[in-house]
């Protein structure tokens, strides 16, 4: 008897170490996982807001980074393109700063570095809690707006971006827009006021509210910075006297969206808005530009001129001249084909030909890893009979302004480049000249950056022809 109870005592000992064992290995595993949530939790920084974190590796969709090389304005080329393994939506955008693409997908903010920009080389990814749109460049920091907060993020390491400040529009007012200009951020509220802060190294301070006229269609910043000019929309004037006055100044516009929901571009002497009703046809232009000349103006040249109307009227203003046209970039593009086409000994009675175009370089992004993969061999030819009265360009997506250029891409895959004439140039006889129009790859462009020789191109992998 003594034995058998040693031996079941040794048993029950035995059995009982066994289940200790077994319950320290899960709770070693269970506090492993604790702490390796808490180390996936985003810090708070000194003004208790949440710091962004590194992406999970889950697929949530695909987005496209495309690098155009027109350094022969003629000719572009694709020159390379990066998939990104996140989803971008209509409100994502891209910006170009120094030697860095900084682009959005739904809540991801990707770095770039396009100081070779044949060869870029994605540098990193930072998820946010939740969805983001637009983003800005602005020194050594960047601007992400989301729909009801912005994000400052510190990039002078852009290995190593740091959000640093999270700001919203009191009592929460949704936001519908905003942009940077020096040190000041404006942000347009859906409650039709513009708030105005004071922006200057990564912590934001509210420091002037406006009140939108009910008439409001567009904002230059005036001389005394930050107050801005609100101009006013007019069916009486056929050119805005705001327009006019902020063209002539050279103060120049806020890239806010319009009253309108229209994009606005802006440089110190052109201003460009996206989809506006011509007053003289029932047609709508794809984009309507305003140019002003005023330096040196020759006022008998002035008074000699026979205004003649290319797309709308030039508008004598006081000491200068503001001009406008109206861009429908199908037409156009179309016509500068078949005039290509026209000189092309190797012309087709089919009718002009177009190729989408490959990137010499295509690289995928997964697991925050960058590699290069091959192509796909096939290619699509697109083909326009002389009855086709407009290029299938589909809708304007984007444009920017450079260097007296004007570059668009549209929602069937298409890039353009057409120039921008002043006042003078018009009076000398020159007109506007479309210089190129380039089939990219099959898919839809959702916002365009533009830099010296080379444009970067945000785009969603839809079919072109949807």
């Amino acid at each position: 008897m003594p034995k058998v109870f040693a031996k079941s005592i040794f048993s029950f000992m035995a059995v009982m170490l066994l289940l200790s064992v077994v319950n320290i290995g899960c709770s070693s595993r269970h506090l492993d996982q604790n702490q390796k949530d808490i180390l996936e939790q985003p810090e708070k920084n000194g003004s208790e807001q949440h710091q962004i974190k590194r992406p999970s590796a889950k697929r949530e969709g695909m987005s496209i980074f495309t690098v155009i090389e027109f350094e022969d304005l003629e000719y572009p080329t694709l020159a390379a393109s990066i998939r990104l393994p996140f989803r971008a939506g209509p409100n994502n955008t891209v910006v170009f700063a120094g030697e860095h693409a900084y682009l959005t997908t739904e809540r991801h903010l990707h770095i770039i570095d396009v100081s070779l920009p044949q060869r870029p080389s994605y540098l990193t990814s930072l998820e946010f809690p939740k969805a983001i749109g637009k983003v800005l460049a602005s020194g050594d920091h960047l601007v992400i707006a989301t729909p009801l907060n912005f994000h400052l993020v510190n990039v002078s390491q852009p290995s190593h971006p740091v959000l640093e400040f999270t700001g919203h529009l009191p009592q929460q007012h949704a936001i519908k827009d905003l942009d940077v200009l020096e040190d000041h951020l404006y942000v347009m509220g859906e409650n039709d006021y513009l708030y105005i802060f004071y922006a200057p190294r990564g912590h934001a301070q509210l420091v002037k509210t406006v009140e939108l006229s009910p008439r409001w269609w567009l904002f230059s910043p005036k001389a005394d910075r930050p107050n801005v000019q609100q101009v006013e929309a007019s069916k009486l004037e056929r050119l805005p006297s705001g327009i006019s006055e902020a063209l002539r100044s050279q103060r120049g516009f806020l890239q806010l969206r319009s009253s309108k929901n229209q994009k606005v571009r802006a440089s110190p002497h052109c201003l460009v808005i996206e989809q506006v009703q011509n007053p003289m046809r029932s047609a709508q232009c794809d984009l309507l530009i305003y140019s002003a000349y005023t330096k040196g103006y020759d006022e008998q040249q002035k008074n000699e001129a026979r205004f003649k109307y290319i797309s709308g009227k030039d508008f004598p203003v006081g000491g200068g001249t503001v001009f406008t046209e109206l861009y429908y970039v199908g037409a156009e593009g179309l016509h500068h084909l078949k005039a290509k086409e026209e000189n092309d000994p190797l012309k087709t009675k089919e009718g002009v030909t177009l190729t989408r175009g490959k990137p010499k370089i295509v690289y995928a992004v997964s697991a925050g890893e960058m590699q290069r993969i091959a192509q796909d061999p096939s290619s699509e030819t697109i083909v326009l009979n002389n009855k086709q009265l407009e290029l299938p360009v589909g809708s304007v997506t984007d444009f920017q302004i450079l260097d007296g250029l004007l570059y668009v891409v549209s929602a069937n895959g298409f890039f353009s480049i057409r120039s921008l004439i002043t006042v003078k140039e018009y009076f000398q006889g020159d007109d506007a000249q479309f210089i190129s129009v380039t089939a990219l790859q099959a898919n839809r462009p959702i916002s365009l950056a533009v830099g010296e020789g080379f444009a970067y191109v945000l785009a969603t992998p839809e079919n072109s022809k949807k």
